[in-house]
């Protein structure tokens, strides 16, 4: 089965009195997941309706100790890239909430030549790529013949077409 990294920048309400699932149920991938507390902690084990296996990210990390995390810069850094590295597909959401983590996923990912599939929200703009992330888009596709790249306005579209699975058709 394969394995699907989906990047992003995690959307958290912001209420102290939530608890962390709650905090994190308007994030894209909950809805995907179609369960917040699955994005909580990792679980290597998270089969998807379209036939993949979800790779993460988590919220809370996994340390070599058995610990979870998501505090510690060195364990994060290591756990994510364990995670993409074993994925077959790297998504990534850029939208207006700035992800500097996924940036450096994504070069992780075309460094190890993986299907990438890229959406961002349109937004207006002077370039050709209609994104405050045309930069790192434009190099993802300079880079690879891997990266397929489509525009979205409304992510409540990009969940149902993940959630179908006719989006990775093309991957």
């Amino acid at each position: 089965m394969k394995k699907i990294y989906f990047a992003g920048k995690f959307n958290l309400l912001k209420d102290n009195d939530l608890t962390l699932e709650e905090k994190l149920v308007n994030d894209f991938r909950s809805k995907i997941l179609g369960d917040s507390k699955k994005l909580t902690y990792a679980d290597e084990n998270l089969k998807l309706d379209n036939g993949y296996v979800y790779s993460g990210p988590f919220y809370c990390e996994q340390a070599s100790n058995g610990d979870f995390t998501s505090t510690d810069c060195n364990v994060v850094l290591k756990a994510e890239y364990e995670a993409v590295s074993k994925c077959d597909v790297y998504f990534v959401l850029f939208d207006q909430k700035f992800s500097v983590g996924s940036i450096v996923e994504l070069d992780w990912a075309l460094e190890m030549n993986k299907d990438i599939v890229i959406f961002y929200e349109e937004e207006e703009s002077e370039h050709d790529i209609k994104s405050e992330y045309w930069f790192a888009i434009a190099n993802a596709l300079s880079k690879s013949k891997k990266v397929k790249v489509f525009k979205f306005n409304d992510i409540n579209n990009v969940v149902s077409e993940i959630i179908k699975g006719e989006i990775f058709n093309e991957v």
